[in-house]
């Protein structure tokens, strides 16, 4: 049997436990190697800071007389920069390592139980050692802080080991692991029931710190030279050429051991690839293994190599990779530097005189070209424990040359930032600061400990504190995320001219910080740097940590410097699925007037993040025009969950939009009133939106008190606009007071349409000649009455554009239609039809009006007819054309759509006075007695408190219902309403 596998010929108990540890001790190594390969990651990682801008967009534009009209809505952008997020523990780490840690603590108990005489009381007091520094008492079992509970276990344990070691002496060593393995199983159930403590395993994992380094700095020195006793053994397998040649390898490992401990000293600073400390450590646990089994002639009388010695090393090489494992996976930098030196020191000191030790006892041998591995530990004249002596000595000297106290202290250092991050935890910030205080105070320039007093400096507005502390995580061992850090704090401060230096050094550096190019171009987009900022966003897409961020800052650039992109085009290159990339090209999209084509589901039912938030309200703006009542639903129901509360305004207000395109301008107006009277910081806005859809839907007196309320918030044009409400409401005396006002206050643009209304507003009818189309157009729309037949005739012969004169007969038609004035009403409307119209809109606004002519009257075989002419019923015809197909069902016998459609016309829209009148008519022609005609009448006065028509059909309908005092109530509101009318 090779020699290679000597655990093959073991029996089989012994076997099996030689495998387990065996695996254990790989499963340490893979962990170590593992945290090695995340490094600061294991602990940080990027945060993607995220600022929303309002961008103003259109939803969509409408015609008032003269004036065309934006109704604005709000999108949003997210602009983005990364920021190293807070330290946060590897708990999971901390686990691993104390299960391990017990593991092989339990099999190191159960060797030491088995040795004889002085070695058995000496390893006890190893264990009394280690029993005391996991100090127990700081668990608070069963409420004791005191040595009482410690004392009781390090008891139990003493006490199985006597008994094995005194009177069971021939206990097998599987019956021996069972028991201690037995007994640590049930103090675990104590700790874990009994502690005082909300996490007792994680505060013994920061307790067993200081024991297990101690093993492992012992492990480390213990296999130090095993790499040279391997490459010894391995000349010994070949020619005398290859004795020559390992010579030199020797001699090539020891000068670059020798360098890289000159590095870590501060002598040397290269630019030289230095030996991995980790890699040494490995190898060394590796081929020490077999080592070890060689090195029996020396410790064969404390005990055999079979089995004990082999499950010693194990166990305590399993300790010694865990332990540096969960530092490394903490990246607990200050005891990080105590192991890697202890590697790197111990392999030179003890490599340099165990190749002493080789010369002088093996001389003559190697002169010989004689292989020396089997007498290795069989020295002639300088005796091992003289090697182990001058080699203390040696690696002692490096410490001391690098200041040995500052490892001492490093190791405290060490032990504070893990007592910081069990307080941390445990949701104690402030204790867990002041633990990390001491760790500075110890090692001062120690990373661990300045990145989370420089990050807790800046949850705190500490900026110059958060700087100095980024400053000394850097001096000694920077991380990207420190680095970077450092830089944004002048992000914070608002000082951009001093973050893009730093973003800049950063770049110049030789330091590799992925994030610096995108911070880069997110400072210059603050600083107002167009040009800067998209070459340093272009790099940063380059990067896979930074291509989303760099794409979201690009398209909220070019929303905020209103850049002529195409959109569609850019999200398609981009190609990406990121929520915050499609909601900003939607915002974008929306303000150039250009379509978007996201292909995903914005509806997200789940807590949404922001990203995810602005894609929905985004979506919803862009396509308030088109979206269906499903959708509409849907996300409705979203914005009202109490799991998206932050949300819930924006998305409602939005919302309120795709309402209002359905038809439902009731749901609208009650979305936008709500949220009016919940917020203090909108209600100006609000108002200025309700009052733009009253104007649109033609009720300018109310659209007068909206713009009032805005203008009282002092939102935008308010001011303009309730002008504007006045004088189409022909309130022209408090319309000539409100010009006046923008005359002394408004912008210049506002101050000349005030000049011209005003001038429109004082003409008398003997000044109209000479008068422009428009000019006339505007008098005939806002001075003269429908009585008034004679100034009506002068203002339409004197029209020369044909467009002009066919919307003045368009409005004076309305005007009498809706005054009850039918035949003179038709009898202007007939003479549009001998104009020759080059406005498509206009057209359409004509024969449309035919249509409501028609159905008012009941002419419905006309209507139809007419209805079947290539007539197009855009979105914001909706009601009408359901009012069509609610009349036209029911004419034809079908109730159940005439039904569906008249429910449609009494609930969307309170200002579709038509609509309301003719389903008050239906549900009355059902049921003489019932109440609906009046409910949907009521209804819509509460909203529409202005409309004469509305209020005619209201008052009507209460005298019929005997309503007797709300339909007094109707007379004197339309009483009043005519007499603030200055005809």
């Amino acid at each position: 049997m090779s020699p290679l596998f000597f655990w093959k010929l073991w029996i089989k108990d012994y076997r099996y436990t030689w495998v387990a540890l065996a695996i254990l001790l790989t499963l340490s190594i893979g962990y170590l190697w593992f945290a090695y390969a995340k490094g600061p990651d294991n602990v940080m990682h990027w945060d993607k800071l995220q600022e929303q801008k309002i961008i103003e967009t259109t939803v969509h534009s409408f015609r008032l007389g003269p004036l065309s009209l934006d109704v604005p809505a709000d999108s949003y952008v997210i602009l983005e920069h990364l920021n190293g997020s807070d330290l946060k523990p590897n708990i999971t780490a901390y686990y691993i390592f104390l299960v391990v840690l017990v593991i092989s603590a339990i099999v190191l108990i159960t060797v030491i139980s088995s040795l004889d005489g002085f070695w058995f009381f000496a390893g006890m007091t190893a264990v009394i050692l280690f029993l005391i520094g996991m100090r127990f008492e700081v668990l608070g079992i069963m409420g004791r802080y005191d040595q009482v509970v410690p004392s009781v276990i390090l008891g139990c344990y003493l006490l199985l080991a006597f008994y094995f070691n005194r009177f069971r002496p021939s206990t097998t060593f599987p019956i021996r692991l069972a028991s201690f393995a037995l007994l640590t199983a049930m103090v675990a159930i104590v700790i874990t029931f009994l502690s005082v403590v909300e996490n007792p395993m994680a505060y013994l994992a920061v307790t067993g710190y200081v024991p297990a380094l101690v093993l492992s700095l012992l492990f480390i020195i213990m296999t130090a030279h095993e790499v040279f006793a391997f490459l010894i053994k391995a000349a010994g397998q070949g020619s005398s050429k290859n004795l020559r040649h390992v010579a030199i390898i020797c001699f090539v490992y020891f000068l670059n051991l020798l360098i890289t401990a000159l590095h870590e000293v501060g002598t040397i600073q290269w630019d030289f690839v230095y030996i991995n400390a980790y890699f040494l450590l490995t190898l060394a646990a590796v081929i020490g293994i077999w080592g070890y089994k060689d090195r029996e002639v020396l410790y064969e009388n404390i005990f055999p190599f079979y089995p004990l010695g082999a499950f010693f090393f194990l166990a305590l090489g399993a300790i010694c990779l865990i332990t540096t494992g969960q530092l490394v996976a903490n990246d607990n930098d200050p005891a990080i530097r105590v192991i890697r030196h202890t590697i790197i020191y111990s392999h030179t000191g003890y490599g340099l005189i165990f190749m002493i030790y080789v010369i002088a006892n093996f001389i003559q041998t190697l002169g010989e070209n004689r292989s020396i591995a089997e007498h290795l530990y069989r020295p002639q004249r300088m005796p091992y424990f003289t090697y182990r002596l001058a080699g203390t000595i040696t690696m002692l000297a490096f410490f001391f040359v690098s200041f040995w106290q500052g490892y001492v202290s490093d190791a405290t250092a060490a032990f504070y930032n893990m007592s910081g991050d069990l307080h941390a935890m445990e949701n104690d910030p402030e204790y867990a600061e002041g633990l990390y205080k001491k760790s500075k105070s110890q090692s001062v320039l120690n990373h661990r400990a300045n990145y989370s007093l420089a990050n807790a400096a800046m949850s705190q507005f500490r900026f110059r504190d958060a700087q100095d502390f980024y400053e000394s995580a850097n001096l000694k061992r920077p991380t990207s995320y420190s680095i970077l850090n450092y830089a944004n704090t002048y992000l914070w401060e608002l000082e951009y001219k001093e973050a893009i230096r730093a973003y800049r050094r950063i770049l110049a550096s030789k330091e590799q910080v992925d994030a610096a190019a995108v911070n880069l171009g997110y400072a210059y987009i603050k600083y107002g740097g167009v040009d800067s900022a998209l070459f340093y966003l272009s790099d940063a897409r380059e990067i896979s940590l930074t291509k989303t961020t760099a794409e979201l800052n690009f398209l909220a650039l070019a929303a905020t410097k209103v850049l002529p992109i195409d959109t569609d085009s850019t999200l398609k290159i981009f190609d990406t699925d990121d929520a915050g990339v499609k909601a900003n090209s939607l915002a974008l999209g929306s303000l150039l007037g250009q379509r978007v084509n996201v292909v995903s589901d914005p509806l997200v039912k789940q807590p949404m993040s922001l990203q995810e938030a602005t894609l929905l309200n985004n979506y919803i703006i862009h396509n308030a025009t088109t979206l269906d009542t499903t959708f509409t639903r849907d996300a409705f129901a979203i914005a009202s969950d109490s799991l998206n509360a932050d949300f819930s305004e924006a998305l409602k207000a939005s919302l309120a939009y795709a309402f209002y395109h359905q038809g439902n301008v009731r749901k609208a107006l009650e979305i936008l009133a709500e949220l009016v009277y919940r917020s203090q910081a909108y209600q100006g806005k609000f108002n200025y939106i309700m009052g733009l859809w009253a104007l649109e839907q033609q009720t300018p007196e109310l659209a007068a008190e909206y713009f009032d309320y805005a203008n009282f918030y002092n939102y935008k044009n308010g001011r303009l606009y309730y002008a504007i409400a006045l004088t189409e409401a022909r309130r022209t005396s408090e319309a000539l007071v409100a010009w006046d006002s923008i005359l002394v206050a408004g912008d210049l643009s506002a101050q000349r349409i005030a000049t011209n209304m005003r001038r429109i507003l004082t003409l008398r009818s003997d000044q109209l000649a000479g008068l422009s189309d428009s000019d006339l157009y505007q008098f005939n729309r806002y001075r003269v009455t429908n009585d008034d037949s004679v100034t009506t005739e002068r203002l339409l012969n004197g029209f020369t554009n044909a467009n002009y004169k066919a919307q003045a007969l368009l409005d004076v038609s309305k005007r009498l239609f809706d005054e009850g004035k039918v035949v003179k009403a038709i009898r202007y409307y007939q003479r549009i039809a001998g104009l020759s119209l080059t406005d498509s809109n206009l057209y359409n606004n004509v024969r449309h009006f035919e249509l409501e002519m028609l159905a008012s009257r009941g002419e419905l075989r006309s209507l139809a007819t007419q209805i079947n002419k290539d007539i197009h019923f855009g979105p914001t015809r909706f009601l009408q054309k359901v009012w069509y197909t609610a009349l036209l069902s029911e004419q034809s016998g079908d109730l159940a759509t005439a039904t569906r459609n008249y429910d449609i016309l009494a609930s969307y829209n309170p200002f579709f006075v038509e609509g309301l009148e003719a389903a008050a008519a239906f549900y009355r022609k059902k049921d003489a007695k019932s109440l609906k005609p009046y409910n949907i009448l009521a209804e819509a006065v509460q909203v529409n408190k202005r409309s004469l028509k509305l209020l005619r059909a209201y008052h009507a309908e209460a005298i019929r219902m005997g309503f007797d005092e709300f339909a007094a109530t109707a007379a004197e509101t339309i009483v009043e309403i005519e007499s603030a009318k200055d005809y």
